[in-house]
């Protein structure tokens, strides 16, 4: 009698031990499932940032480069130069404007003078100068 009871009590811990290793392993595989969902989104969420980073990077280094500017500017190429000097995305405002401007260092060619040489010392000298504002309210 005896012995039935510890062959009993033995067969209900095995029992126990063996149904805790079963909800065990399949919590553990079921979980195995939605953690690799999570990890590949982790990583197309970072290889999206990474090229985010790169198409900024390219952004910011593109708005950083110097304008390249011909070495003579008169009023035949005032446009180009003009043009060449703002960001693409100010073209279509600026297009209108063009004549005016033309028309303007027509009449002064003195401010075209001193706004060359202030681009120019800005081009020379690799960092940005001060620009007066007063040259630039005159434009």
């Amino acid at each position: 009698m005896e012995q039935i009871f510890i062959l009993s009590l033995f067969l209900g811990i095995a029992l126990c031990i063996a149904f805790t290793v079963i909800i065990t392993f399949r919590n553990y595989f079921a979980s195995d499932k939605f953690i690799k969902i999570k990890l590949e989104n982790f990583r197309q969420d970072v290889e999206n940032l990474n090229i985010e980073n790169r198409r900024l990077r390219g952004a910011v280094n593109r708005s950083k480069r110097e304008p390249d500017l011909p070495d003579s500017i008169d009023d035949g190429n005032i446009a180009d130069v003009a043009m060449s000097l703002l960001p693409k995305k100010y073209h279509k405002i600026a297009k209108p404007l063009i004549p005016k401007l033309e028309e303007y260092i027509a009449n002064n060619p003195e401010k075209l003078e001193q706004v060359l040489n202030q681009i120019k010392g800005v081009n020379q000298s690799g960092r940005k100068q001060e620009i007066d504002s007063e040259a630039l309210t005159s434009l």
